[in-house]
């Protein structure tokens, strides 16, 4: 079962650094250089546990960063203009407001990392994996990510 020092290792490790920093420098994302508060990281402890992943199987798809950059760029492009499907809001309900954007935390890598994971070799695993973390409107969200993927693999 993956803990909070597991993600921590995993995330100052040289596989996961090197990831970072080549992410960050080619689509020039702000990242928090503080050090991941523990209830971030346990969250992406209990998103591994669901998965049923341990952070060494994340090391394969960690290593393709041109993947990883296509997928992430094209994720945040096809998903940057809609709008968060959250349960239980009225079409009554103002519409949200930014307020301010805050820098990633350096553990954000990770859920892109176990998405790729499941699409790359374990496609009938990720929709439980998503049902598992409560995502609205899994197969939407499902069909939106083999889209991407299947663009950013060729």
């Amino acid at each position: 079962m993956v803990d909070v020092e597991d993600i921590r290792a995993w995330i100052n490790g040289k596989v996961y650094m090197d990831l970072l920093s080549a992410v960050v420098g080619k689509l020039r994302l702000r990242v928090n250089s503080d050090p991941v508060p523990d209830v971030v990281l346990q969250l992406d402890a209990n998103k591994l546990n669901l998965a049923r992943l341990e952070p060494a199987a994340l090391v394969a798809v960690a290593q393709d960063a041109d993947l990883i950059c296509r997928y992430i760029a094209e994720k945040l492009k096809l998903l940057s203009g809609v709008p968060d499907e959250q349960e239980g809001k009225s079409p009554e309900d103002e519409d949200d407001v930014v307020l301010e954007t805050h820098p990633f935390y350096q553990n954000f890598l990770n859920l892109y990392l176990i998405e790729l994971h499941f699409l790359s070799f374990d496609l009938d695993a990720l929709e439980g994996y998503l049902k598992s973390i409560r995502i609205p409107g899994v197969k939407k969200y499902l069909a939106q990510l083999q889209v991407i993927y299947g663009r950013v693999s060729e």
